[in-house]
């Protein structure tokens, strides 16, 4: 069984349609119908205007799929936006960039398909922490027990291990009601995610991390460790080599009350 991870990294993003939440909400409709992905929910959005920094601002949204999950991440005032498409069917890679670049146009992109089966071998990507945008950790966890509990538990707790923010709880469902194949989870940070894909059958999960801070991987490799003992292969990517920042810094739009966050 395959396990496709696609990503792709837009620039020259016109502001207007990074803020625009409808086009969001619809594109995640379109890109898993037209992809065949098997979605097991609605799309989730989450508009991220209250950060402190402005430019950090923008649209996080998510569809969880059985066995993986369509993510966008869109920074209008940087000009980009960051996809994640994971599956265990095959897709084509081709037309889901074509379908993000008609409906959410970029003038430059960059992506890759991967087989989550078979990268754990390589070595891990060299990254420039001045110029890229953030590590994405691909992990891989077997032989271990997993319950929707557990699962909620774990990503509710390991953000502030890893100096994450949360701008949601962790949203937790089976693939099915009856009979399900796979149970997923998902948190949003601050302008990027943590999931979980758990298959039922061959206990075994594939974990993503993708942050918008560099964090050290000897932390990651503690904390996996700690947590998962030692079925862990992991290996991390460097997204947005050289995006751009915005030359004139944004006033925020928002000024929403962070009084939630006082209860996680």
């Amino acid at each position: 069984m395959p396990h496709l991870h696609f990503m792709m990294d837009a620039y020259g993003v016109v502001e207007e349609h990074g803020n625009n939440v409808m086009a969001v909400y619809e594109l995640l409709n379109n890109v898993a119908h037209a992809l065949g992905l098997q979605p097991v929910m609605p799309p989730f959005l989450v508009p991220y205007y209250y950060c402190d920094d402005a430019e950090d601002g923008g649209i996080s949204a998510f569809i969880i799929c059985k066995g993986g999950h369509i993510t966008i991440h869109t920074f209008p005032y940087r000009s980009c936006y960051f996809v994640d498409i994971m599956s265990d069917n095959f897709f084509s890679a081709a037309q889901a960039e074509d379908i993000f670049r008609k409906q959410l146009y970029a003038s430059r992109v960059q992506s890759e398909l991967i087989d989550r089966r078979v990268i754990y071998s390589g070595p891990s990507e060299d990254v420039d922490k001045t110029n890229d945008f953030g590590p994405h950790y691909m992990i891989e966890v077997n032989d271990r027990e997993m319950t929707m509990e557990w699962i909620y538990h774990w990503l509710d707790n390991i953000a502030e291990k890893i100096n994450m923010l949360p701008i949601t709880r962790p949203y937790v469902i089976c693939d099915s009601k009856e009979n399900p194949s796979y149970i997923s989870g998902i948190l949003v940070v601050a302008q990027s995610h943590i999931a979980v894909h758990y298959s039922i059958e061959e206990k075994k999960a594939l974990i993503d991390i993708f942050s918008c801070a560099f964090l050290e991987g000897e932390t990651i490799k503690a904390i996996l460790k700690e947590h998962f003992g030692e079925n862990t292969r992991w290996r991390l990517y460097s997204r947005g080599s050289k995006h751009n920042h915005q030359y004139k810094r944004k006033e925020a739009r928002t000024s929403v009350s962070k009084e939630w966050r006082n209860h996680i």
